[in-house]
């Protein structure tokens, strides 16, 4: 269930609520663990989620949630990762919903542009 709050999703992993927060920190947990740069997020996931990606993520966002609240880390990234056996395709469409609506450097992950284009601003020939 995503929060109000803009960034944050709760979901049950591994018998519990777990919260990934989308934050400055889940971006560089992300990009370090991916082995990318912020500049490069925009082509790795225009190419298609892999489940490698999948998994990272939501791995990501647990890491930076629980370190930013002093939470016991009680997972790997293996273990996660088998925990999403327990996930339904809309439980993870979700989670990748939340990330997008998250902030990189104060800025929208979408820069700012509507991606949901309602009619053409082409003026007609």
């Amino acid at each position: 269930m995503a929060n109000k709050k803009r960034g944050y999703h709760t979901i049950k992993l591994g018998g519990k609520n777990r919260t990934l927060h989308f934050s400055m920190n889940f971006w560089a947990e992300l990009t370090d663990l991916l082995e990318i740069s912020l500049e490069d997020v925009g082509s790795v996931f225009s190419k298609g989620l892999s489940i490698k990606a999948i998994r990272s993520i939501i791995y990501c966002g647990l890491l930076a949630n629980d370190k930013e609240e002093g939470n016991e880390i009680d997972y790997t990234e293996y273990k996660v990762g088998s925990w999403l056996d327990d996930l339904d395709s809309s439980e993870i469409e979700g989670i990748v919903s939340s990330m997008l609506e998250s902030r990189i450097l104060g800025n929208d992950l979408n820069m700012g542009i509507n991606r949901k284009v309602t009619r053409s601003t082409k003026k007609g020939k």
